[in-house]
């Protein structure tokens, strides 16, 4: 671990669908939230973090900026702003919400298509924020090329997946800064 990288990974979706809860989560920000109030996010806001990430057979010690995006459209205006230089993108919805499948499809196309980004430096969350029954989910069917977990802060497994795809998009992205980085 010779190398300190930095990287960039949107956390992106529609409107309450847990977000800002995930970004806190992966960054160990905010230990004891208040789940049951709801503060939407303006415009965007950046957490930074520190993580260890695999590029291949090297680990490299990367310093994160998380950046949790509003899920409102009327900060469009930010869009092109806020997609410069991103390494990564964790696109989240709630598939309870049935409306939310079109959306997540929107921010793709939105987001992610103009980044050119490679599968591996995607990560989709079918986030339940109250899960029933351990339900799971499938990626809606224009996005099934890319890393999908069903997850929820609630359940054991759910964290489980999230942990595991963060993981596995961090090596996407990892591998990108350092082939950057030469």
């Amino acid at each position: 671990m010779d190398k300190q990288l930095k990287g960039k990974i949107l956390v992106l979706g529609p409107k309450r669908c847990g977000k800002t809860r995930i970004a806190n989560f992966l960054t160990g920000f905010d230990e004891n939230p208040n789940f049951d109030v709801y503060k939407p996010t303006a415009g965007t806001r950046i957490l930074e973090c520190e993580r260890i990430a695999k590029a291949g057979k090297t680990s490299i010690n990367m310093q994160v900026q998380l950046w949790d995006c509003s899920g409102d459209r009327r900060y469009e205006n930010c869009w092109t702003a806020i997609l410069r230089e991103t390494h990564g993108v964790v696109m989240v919805y709630d598939p309870t919400v049935k409306e939310q499948e079109k959306d997540i499809e929107m921010w793709h196309k939105s987001f992610v298509g103009p980044l050119n980004l490679p599968e591996s430096q995607i990560l989709i969350l079918a986030h339940v924020i109250r899960p029933v029954g351990g339900q799971q989910y499938q990626a809606p069917r224009s996005l099934t090329r890319f890393a999908f977990a069903n997850t929820s802060l609630d359940s054991d497994d759910g964290i489980a997946a999230m942990r595991e795809g963060f993981s596995n998009l961090m090596s996407g992205v990892a591998g990108a800064v350092l082939e950057k980085s030469k």
